[in-house]
């Protein structure tokens, strides 16, 4: 009875105040449109999604900083750096090597086009971190990784680019001009997930691709990613990681180096944000607070708007609500009664701009500050399944229902503190 009492009101408003009404749910809509925009950039860089479905277990050992009396160098990791730094944690579940860079590379097959494509080298253990859906074939074998065998593993629309309606399981393509045999087909995905992505898998070998970088092996072009058990505390992994330094060090002492520690491994926000260099300790605290100030400005200034369109919707039902208190409607159910009228409100407009935000994320790559985007460009967009997550929808209503306190809360107050005898006669003072 009362849920339908509010929607009469608010049908009732809609038809005698509609210049007011519409405003309201219009510049709520927008609110929530731009509140969204904000929340789901942030959003889409921490939340799960294949092929990272495993985000919240992850981190990452990425770049390696060595110092002396006349030199300084940072950069990416060989193999047997990350292995010495990030082997053997307890903790942790498995550990997957990839390349920290995608390359952007050539591919030719059995259509005889030629496509740019983006290639990630990685290990055999990079499909067990990782879940990408295989729609075809194998992944490589850790005996083909560590042979450096010319196979791969590809994506399916890229395998409809280079071998139209022929089935390219066992079949050959070129990379840069060289014959790799593919093995394996997985399913389309995001370049949202920007340490799983590619257009291109093939063997990471650290036999074969270990290099001297920079005049020092120790340098190479490995990401190591970190799976932890269930329950394993990332501080003390990092713990763990600082004590592997302590030994490095120990053994860079007699070349008078020490490698710096920088607070690795780093979970996928600290990843995702790039704030940081191979030379640098990631700081994440004003990015945060940057964000906090932004959250709050974009809930302030509408709220404030919105506050003064309720009150001026309310100072037309001064009279009805004199003659609701002297029939002994009590304060704290008037208060509740508008609160929940103008949320009602506050959600339409919410579902509005929720619907018109999806519509603009998923159609706007540029909003997201990607390392790479496809060459294949119809997967650098977050898919509509991605922002219909119960994170956002929840973010969605927690904005709304902040919305509706902060500019609901003042006019019902003032509304609740009327006298019945002048609000029965119109006057508000």
């Amino acid at each position: 009875m009362f849920r339908t009492y509010k929607l009469r009101q608010i049908w009732y408003d809609m038809r005698h105040q509609s210049v007011v009404t519409w405003v309201t749910l219009a510049g709520t809509a927008l609110s929530i449109f731009l509140l969204m925009l904000t929340v789901t950039v942030q959003q889409i860089g921490v939340m799960p999604f294949a092929p990272e479905s495993n985000r919240p277990r992850l981190l990452y050992g990425q770049n390696i900083h060595i110092s002396s009396d006349n030199s300084d160098a940072s950069s990416q990791m060989s193999y047997q750096t990350a292995r010495t730094l990030y082997g053997n944690l307890e903790g942790v579940e498995r550990t997957a090597c990839l390349s920290f860079w995608l390359i952007e590379t050539t591919l030719q097959g059995t259509t005889r086009e030629m496509v740019i494509a983006l290639q990630r080298k990685c290990d055999a253990d990079f499909w067990k971190v990782f879940d990408h859906r295989l729609v075809a074939g194998r992944y490589y074998t850790p005996e083909e990784v560590d042979a450096d065998a010319h196979v791969a593993v590809i994506t399916e629309s890229m395998a409809k680019r280079l071998f139209g309606d022929i089935d390219p399981i066992g079949h050959e393509l070129t990379v840069n001009h060289i014959p790799y045999k593919v093995t394996g087909i997985v399913a389309d995905h995001s370049s949202l997930a920007q340490q799983a992505s590619g257009d291109i898998f093939t063997p990471l070998c650290h036999k074969v691709n270990h290099r001297d970088f920079m005049g020092d092996n120790r340098f190479g072009e490995v990401t190591m990613a970190l799976l932890l058990d269930e329950g394993a505390d990332p501080a003390d992994i990092r713990r763990q990681v600082e004590a592997n330094y302590a030994v490095l060090n120990t053994e860079l002492a007699a070349e008078n180096k020490r490698a710096i520690y920088h607070g690795a491994p780093y979970d996928v926000e600290t990843v995702n944000s790039s704030f940081y260099g191979s030379d640098t300790t990631p700081d994440l605290s004003g990015t945060r607070r940057e964000r906090l100030i932004t959250y709050a400005i974009l809930l302030l200034l509408p709220a404030i708007n919105l506050a003064s369109m309720l009150h001026s919707r309310l100072r037309r039902r001064v009279s009805e609500f004199g003659i609701r208190r002297a029939f002994g409607c009590t304060s704290g159910r008037l208060i509740r009664e508008i609160l929940g009228e103008n949320f009602m409100v506050t959600i339409a407009g919410g579902i509005i701009g929720w619907i018109c935000s999806i519509i603009f994320i998923s159609s706007y790559a540029g909003l997201f500050n990607l390392t790479y985007a496809f060459i294949t460009d119809a997967y650098t967009s977050p898919a509509v399944g991605m922002l219909l997550n119960w994170r956002l929808i929840l973010s969605a209503l927690t904005i709304c229902f902040i919305l509706n306190i902060i500019s609901a809360s003042i006019p019902a107050w003032q509304a609740s503190r009327l006298k019945a005898i002048d609000a029965i006669n119109g006057r508000t003072k």
